[in-house]
């Protein structure tokens, strides 16, 4: 039951009503019988500097953030931790006295959910996006030993600062490039929020599609277009739920110090989904 002794937990993002994030946290926080309730608070761009102290104000123990502010947020903490500082990005806040810390979890959400699947290690990866989401990506991949990383996005200028020239390993090329880039390529990785949206198209032909290769989408509120047309070539494939799990089970670590019940928060989020 929550009182004035429960402690508050959240996501700020916009828009926020599509996160899943509060039915796993919610789930895993009654399962371990805790004191705490995570909510969704929506956070406009103009509002983020006023968002940010009110962690402060209402002393929330901790807030996860996602889309559009994973970037902009960094300047308004106390201190980040190393990988949230090399990637630029932050999707995980801890409040402990006041002191906002920043983490980036989508590191090790996205690492832990693909090596399951795929040894990323020795393999050509291409990759749409150049975003917060994207540098975790880019920097687990880093670490994971591969051999090279080929980062494409429709804003060009963008894309062209997007760690190149900090690793040998990552070169950005323009989407006209696309076709030649993905006949070399072990793995793909869509890293935009393109599919998000029912009806979307996919943010690749399917023809550039080949069932030797693994296709991992970051999107995992429904079965994008991009793993329908991996599924029906016969492609090995995964979409972003046990990132999205992976990463929000970190979080909650830092926030609680505790494990939270992982295969739990996985049937919770596939139930909802169907």
């Amino acid at each position: 039951m929550i009182s004035s002794k429960t402690k508050i937990l959240g996501i700020f993002g916009y828009p926020i009503k599509h996160s899943f994030s509060p039915l796993m946290h919610n789930a895993a926080i009654e399962k371990m019988g805790l004191d705490f309730v995570y909510l969704q608070f929506e956070v406009k761009t103009d509002n983020l500097s006023d968002a940010v102290s009110a962690i402060r104000i209402f002393n929330i123990t901790g807030v996860n953030v996602t889309i559009p502010h994973k970037e902009n947020i960094v300047k308004y903490l106390d201190q980040i931790s190393a990988e949230a500082k090399k990637i630029g990005a932050v999707n995980t806040i801890v409040n402990k006295n006041g002191k906002l810390s920043g983490f980036n979890t989508d590191y090790y959400g996205f690492l832990k959910s693909i090596s399951e699947k795929i040894t990323p290690r020795n393999k050509n990866i291409l990759m749409l996006g150049c975003g917060g989401v994207a540098k975790a990506i880019a920097l687990s991949l880093i670490d994971s030993k591969i051999n090279r990383l080929t980062v494409v996005d429709i804003d060009t200028e963008k894309a062209k600062h997007f760690l190149e020239g900090s690793f040998p390993q990552i070169k950005v090329v323009e989407i006209s490039q696309i076709p030649d880039e993905i006949e070399s390529a072990d793995i793909f990785i869509n890293a935009t929020p393109v599919g998000m949206k029912v009806g979307e198209c996919s943010p690749i032909d399917k023809k550039y599609l080949r069932k030797d290769l693994f296709v991992y989408d970051v999107v995992y509120n429904r079965e994008t277009q991009l793993l329908k047309d991996a599924k029906k070539i016969g492609a090995d494939f995964a979409d972003g739920l046990d990132m999205l799990v992976y990463q929000g089970a970190k979080s909650f670590e830092l926030w609680t110090g505790k494990t939270p019940p992982v295969d739990l928060m996985k049937k919770v989020l596939r139930r909802a989904l169907k």
